[in-house]
């Protein structure tokens, strides 16, 4: 299972509402029951967002980043990297 980072940032054509701001955490949620989402949290500085998901593809990864109420309304953009750690375990990514 790789991870995948998701940078979600402002898209200036939706509009906020309460009850969007609870369906986004109810999905937040439903991913991490899921084993999904691995990490998430604001960024304060571009008003966005950030999840780290783990998938099996990028493909996998944005289905999930596609079923965010906050992105169907459009309120947020997204750009989703595959992310690869690097750690003592593979000399920091130095050989690859």
């Amino acid at each position: 299972m790789a991870k995948f980072v998701c940078i979600l940032n402002t898209d200036e054509r939706g509009v906020w509402t309460k009850d969007l701001v609870k369906r986004h955490v109810a999905h937040i949620r439903n991913m991490k029951q899921k084993g999904v989402l691995f990490l998430c949290g604001i960024l304060k500085e571009i008003h966005g967002g950030l999840i780290i998901l783990e998938a099996d593809s990028y493909e996998d990864a944005e289905a999930h980043i596609l079923q965010d109420p906050t992105v169907v309304n459009k309120c947020y953009g997204y750009t989703i990297c595959e992310f690869i750690e690097g750690n003592e375990e593979n000399n920091y990514l130095l050989d690859e």
